[in-house]
């Protein structure tokens, strides 16, 4: 059972664009700049910003955090990123998800210049996606999961695939990804009947359901490639978990990501590459 190693591949991603951004500067252009916009003091996504804004600025780039209070309305979110997409020097941003229950996150999310939506969250990225356009930009777990199969060369070509989750965060994206490398994917979701037996004819299986262990032996079959998107409390000990239960697995995947350190390295890289490929495009 061999580890796609998310931490050691996101690394090489960040080296990359931390020279690109060093070039930059030295040349004496502006260097990128992400913004992002959290609402609320939700711990996990009050963590999650401070990760992505500590590597930005590792990385060179430019960041600002715009934290709203837990009642702002869904006008005010709005406002803000309009604001944000009229300024020039904003190459891309993101909104913290979730947002509170009373925010209507589709309309904060359809307010977003698509240019600038590094998430790749928009109904035009997405829409853009389905359709192969190379303007789309993917959300970035989906190009994540994708980056390390292929740091490691597993190659999706003509393989079953199975995605457990049918969010438009990771599942439905990654199917659209995986049907255009010739794969044949099955997306399930709550209500999919015998999904175990489902899941058992993968060759590859992806787990995004927020289910802590989920994923017993009894859903793989031997040899399978298991990608873990989970990120969940354990129910007893507290800490932190996948979908899989990796204890259960041992010895039938001949690949699978740890939790932590395989898909969440992976995402914060991805977002940055959006970054650049955004910076890229916006200053033509």
């Amino acid at each position: 059972m061999k580890i796609l190693d998310g931490k050691k591949t996101s690394q090489k991603i960040f080296d990359d664009i931390s020279s690109k951004v060093e070039r930059i500067a030295l040349d004496g252009k502006r260097v990128p700049r992400l913004d992002l916009i959290l609402v609320g003091d939700d711990f996990a996504s009050v963590k999650y910003v401070q990760i992505k804004e500590q590597k930005a600025r590792e990385l060179g780039i430019e960041c600002q955090t715009h934290h709203l209070k837990q009642d702002s309305t869904t006008e005010e979110v709005v406002n803000l990123v309009k604001t944000l997409n009229a300024f020039d020097d904003v190459d891309g941003f993101m909104v913290q998800l979730p947002l509170p229950d009373h925010i209507d996150t589709n309309t904060v999310l359809e307010s977003i210049e698509p240019r600038k939506d590094v998430d790749g969250l928009t109904s035009v990225n997405l829409g853009r996606l389905f359709q192969n356009d190379p303007k789309a930009i993917p959300p970035a777990t989906p190009l994540g999961i994708m980056k390390l199969l292929d740091e490691y060369e597993i190659d999706p070509f003509g393989k079953r695939v199975v995605i457990l989750g049918s969010s438009n965060i990771v599942g439905v994206p990654l199917g659209a990804i995986l049907l255009r490398r010739d794969s044949t994917v099955t997306i399930c979701n709550s209500k999919t009947p015998n999904i175990q037996e489902v899941a058992r004819t993968a060759d590859i299986l992806i787990s995004a359901t927020g289910t802590p262990l989920l994923v017993k032996s009894e859903f793989l079959k031997e040899g399978v490639v298991v990608i873990d998107v989970g990120s969940n409390k354990h129910p007893e000990t507290g800490k932190l978990v996948g979908d899989v239960d990796w204890e259960d697995v041992q010895g039938i995947p001949l690949y699978i990501t740890p939790v932590p350190g395989g898909v969440g390295p992976m995402t914060v890289a991805s977002l940055m590459l959006n970054l650049m490929n955004c910076y890229e495009q916006n200053k033509r």
